[in-house]
Protein backbone atom coordinates (compact mmCIF):
# COMPACT_ATOMS: atom_id res chain seq x y z
CA UNK A 1 0.00 0.00 0.00
CA UNK A 2 1.16 3.76 -0.68
CA UNK A 3 0.07 6.56 1.62
CA UNK A 4 -0.34 9.75 0.49
CA UNK A 5 -0.02 13.08 2.17
CA UNK A 6 1.84 14.78 4.50
CA UNK A 7 2.00 13.43 8.69
CA UNK A 8 1.34 17.14 9.26
CA UNK A 9 -2.18 16.87 7.85
CA UNK A 10 -4.40 15.30 10.66
CA UNK A 11 -6.31 13.87 7.89
CA UNK A 12 -3.36 11.97 7.33
CA UNK A 13 -1.65 11.18 10.32
CA UNK A 14 -4.89 9.43 11.52
CA UNK A 15 -4.72 7.02 8.89
CA UNK A 16 -0.60 6.43 9.01
CA UNK A 17 -1.55 5.76 12.63
CA UNK A 18 -4.38 3.27 12.48
CA UNK A 19 -1.99 1.45 9.91
CA UNK A 20 0.93 1.27 12.11
CA UNK A 21 -1.93 -0.08 14.89
CA UNK A 22 -3.12 -2.45 12.80
CA UNK A 23 0.50 -4.20 11.30
CA UNK A 24 0.03 -2.81 8.25
CA UNK A 25 2.89 -1.96 6.17
CA UNK A 26 2.54 0.94 3.46
CA UNK A 27 5.09 3.59 1.65
CA UNK A 28 4.89 6.77 2.26
CA UNK A 29 4.51 9.51 0.07
CA UNK A 30 4.48 12.65 1.85
CA UNK A 31 3.41 15.29 -0.91
CA UNK A 32 0.75 18.09 -0.97
CA UNK A 33 -1.42 19.69 -3.15
CA UNK A 34 -0.35 23.18 -2.33
CA UNK A 35 3.55 22.00 -3.88
CA UNK A 36 2.49 18.68 -5.73
CA UNK A 37 -1.07 19.41 -7.38
CA UNK A 38 -0.74 17.61 -10.29
CA UNK A 39 0.50 14.50 -8.40
CA UNK A 40 -2.32 14.71 -6.01
CA UNK A 41 -5.14 14.81 -8.61
CA UNK A 42 -3.36 11.51 -10.02
CA UNK A 43 -4.90 10.26 -6.80
CA UNK A 44 -7.39 11.95 -6.26
CA UNK A 45 -9.54 14.21 -8.78
CA UNK A 46 -10.71 16.87 -5.61
CA UNK A 47 -6.95 16.77 -5.20
CA UNK A 48 -7.08 16.43 -1.60
CA UNK A 49 -4.87 14.00 0.82
CA UNK A 50 -5.06 11.53 1.92
CA UNK A 51 -5.55 9.08 -0.35
CA UNK A 52 -4.36 4.97 0.13
CA UNK A 53 -3.39 3.34 -2.93
CA UNK A 54 -3.92 -0.11 -2.68
CA UNK A 55 -1.58 -3.30 -4.03
CA UNK A 56 -4.36 -3.90 -6.50
CA UNK A 57 -4.05 -0.12 -7.92
CA UNK A 58 -7.14 1.29 -6.81
CA UNK A 59 -7.20 4.19 -4.97
CA UNK A 60 -9.66 5.21 -2.01
CA UNK A 61 -9.61 8.89 -0.72
CA UNK A 62 -11.56 10.41 2.36
CA UNK A 63 -10.13 9.24 5.83
CA UNK A 64 -13.12 8.33 6.67
CA UNK A 65 -13.27 5.86 3.76
CA UNK A 66 -9.74 4.61 4.19
CA UNK A 67 -10.29 3.84 7.97
CA UNK A 68 -13.56 2.02 6.96
CA UNK A 69 -11.60 -0.03 4.37
CA UNK A 70 -9.08 -0.72 6.79
CA UNK A 71 -10.70 -1.62 10.29
CA UNK A 72 -12.56 -4.39 8.86
CA UNK A 73 -11.98 -6.71 11.76
CA UNK A 74 -13.19 -3.95 13.72
CA UNK A 75 -10.38 -3.60 15.71
CA UNK A 76 -10.45 0.26 16.41
CA UNK A 77 -14.21 0.85 15.99
CA UNK A 78 -16.22 -1.97 17.57
CA UNK A 79 -18.29 -4.04 15.33
CA UNK A 80 -21.55 -3.86 18.24
CA UNK A 81 -23.66 -1.59 19.59
CA UNK A 82 -23.43 0.78 21.99
CA UNK A 83 -19.84 0.21 21.93
CA UNK A 84 -19.46 1.47 18.23
CA UNK A 85 -21.85 4.68 18.67
CA UNK A 86 -19.89 5.71 21.72
CA UNK A 87 -16.47 5.31 19.42
CA UNK A 88 -18.01 7.10 16.72
CA UNK A 89 -19.47 10.15 18.63
CA UNK A 90 -16.48 10.97 19.91
CA UNK A 91 -14.83 10.78 16.77
CA UNK A 92 -17.35 12.76 15.24
CA UNK A 93 -16.71 15.70 17.77
CA UNK A 94 -13.34 15.25 17.23
CA UNK A 95 -13.34 15.54 13.54
CA UNK A 96 -16.11 18.84 14.34
CA UNK A 97 -13.11 20.64 16.20
CA UNK A 98 -10.47 19.53 13.31
CA UNK A 99 -12.95 21.26 10.39
CA UNK A 100 -13.54 24.35 12.84
CA UNK A 101 -9.47 24.44 13.79
CA UNK A 102 -8.75 24.29 9.50
CA UNK A 103 -11.81 26.70 8.82
CA UNK A 104 -9.90 29.57 11.39
CA UNK A 105 -6.74 28.58 9.95
CA UNK A 106 -7.76 29.15 6.37
CA UNK A 107 -9.28 32.73 7.16
CA UNK A 108 -6.08 33.77 8.58
CA UNK A 109 -3.67 32.69 5.95
CA UNK A 110 -5.60 32.21 2.84
CA UNK A 111 -6.31 36.15 2.67
CA UNK A 112 -4.20 39.20 3.06
CA UNK A 113 -4.04 40.85 6.82
CA UNK A 114 -6.73 43.56 5.91
CA UNK A 115 -8.83 41.13 4.15
CA UNK A 116 -9.38 38.17 7.09
CA UNK A 117 -12.87 38.54 9.00
CA UNK A 118 -12.24 38.62 12.26
CA UNK A 119 -15.74 37.66 13.76
CA UNK A 120 -15.31 34.22 11.30
CA UNK A 121 -12.51 33.36 12.93
CA UNK A 122 -13.29 33.80 16.79
CA UNK A 123 -16.91 31.98 15.40
CA UNK A 124 -15.21 29.15 14.40
CA UNK A 125 -12.86 29.36 16.91
CA UNK A 126 -15.46 29.30 20.04
CA UNK A 127 -17.12 26.11 18.06
CA UNK A 128 -13.38 24.24 18.45
CA UNK A 129 -13.22 25.55 22.13
CA UNK A 130 -16.77 23.83 22.59
CA UNK A 131 -15.78 20.87 20.85
CA UNK A 132 -12.47 20.34 22.83
CA UNK A 133 -14.75 21.16 26.24
CA UNK A 134 -16.89 18.54 25.45
CA UNK A 135 -13.74 15.36 25.01
CA UNK A 136 -11.76 16.90 27.89
CA UNK A 137 -15.13 16.53 30.18
CA UNK A 138 -15.99 12.69 28.61
CA UNK A 139 -16.19 10.65 32.12
CA UNK A 140 -13.28 8.09 33.08
CA UNK A 141 -9.58 8.45 32.97
CA UNK A 142 -6.98 7.32 30.54
CA UNK A 143 -8.95 6.30 27.00
CA UNK A 144 -11.44 8.52 25.57
CA UNK A 145 -13.82 5.72 25.70
CA UNK A 146 -14.17 2.36 26.75
CA UNK A 147 -10.80 0.52 28.44
CA UNK A 148 -8.77 0.44 25.86
CA UNK A 149 -7.50 2.74 22.80
CA UNK A 150 -10.11 3.22 20.14
CA UNK A 151 -10.42 5.46 16.90
CA UNK A 152 -11.62 7.76 19.37
CA UNK A 153 -8.45 8.36 21.00
CA UNK A 154 -6.55 8.46 17.39
CA UNK A 155 -8.31 10.72 15.53
CA UNK A 156 -8.62 13.42 18.84
CA UNK A 157 -4.64 13.13 19.30
CA UNK A 158 -4.07 13.70 15.37
CA UNK A 159 -6.39 16.58 15.74
CA UNK A 160 -4.90 18.04 19.41
CA UNK A 161 -1.48 17.77 18.16
CA UNK A 162 -2.06 19.17 14.87
CA UNK A 163 -3.68 22.52 16.67
CA UNK A 164 -0.99 22.97 19.05
CA UNK A 165 1.00 23.44 15.63
CA UNK A 166 -1.09 25.86 13.58
CA UNK A 167 -3.01 27.59 16.65
CA UNK A 168 -1.48 26.56 19.80
CA UNK A 169 -2.95 29.71 22.33
CA UNK A 170 -6.28 27.53 21.45
CA UNK A 171 -5.22 24.47 23.44
CA UNK A 172 -2.35 26.52 25.83
CA UNK A 173 -1.25 24.21 28.05
CA UNK A 174 -3.21 23.30 30.84
CA UNK A 175 -6.52 24.13 29.23
CA UNK A 176 -7.78 20.62 28.19
CA UNK A 177 -5.56 18.43 31.16
CA UNK A 178 -7.10 15.26 30.12
CA UNK A 179 -6.61 15.79 26.05
CA UNK A 180 -2.94 16.61 27.03
CA UNK A 181 -2.63 13.61 29.25
CA UNK A 182 -3.66 11.47 26.06
CA UNK A 183 -1.52 13.33 23.84
CA UNK A 184 1.32 13.21 25.85
CA UNK A 185 0.38 9.21 26.41
CA UNK A 186 -0.01 8.15 23.37
CA UNK A 187 2.83 10.16 21.60
CA UNK A 188 4.90 7.07 23.50
CA UNK A 189 3.60 4.89 21.66
CA UNK A 190 5.53 4.01 18.26
CA UNK A 191 2.37 4.67 16.10
CA UNK A 192 2.11 7.75 17.37
CA UNK A 193 5.82 8.48 17.74
CA UNK A 194 6.59 7.48 14.56
CA UNK A 195 4.24 9.94 12.74
CA UNK A 196 4.60 13.14 14.51
CA UNK A 197 4.87 15.96 12.03
CA UNK A 198 8.48 16.68 12.33
CA UNK A 199 10.05 18.10 9.96
CA UNK A 200 7.34 17.52 7.77
CA UNK A 201 6.58 21.22 6.13
CA UNK A 202 5.28 22.89 3.36
CA UNK A 203 7.94 25.48 2.46
CA UNK A 204 4.76 27.53 0.51
CA UNK A 205 2.45 26.90 3.07
CA UNK A 206 3.97 25.49 6.59
CA UNK A 207 0.78 25.32 8.41
CA UNK A 208 -1.88 24.12 6.25
CA UNK A 209 -2.85 20.75 6.47
CA UNK A 210 -3.49 19.66 2.74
Amino acid sequence: MILVGRYRSPFTRRVAITLRLLGINYEHRPITAWMHLDEVRAVNPVGRSPALILDSGEVLFDSLAILDYLDRDHVLVPASEPERREVLRVVACAMGVLEKVVAALYERTMHPPEKVHAPWVMHNEAQARGGLAWLDSLPGQGWLVLDRLTQADVTAVAMFDFTHIVNPALVAPGTYPRLDALSAHCNTLPAFAETRPVGDVDRANPSLPK
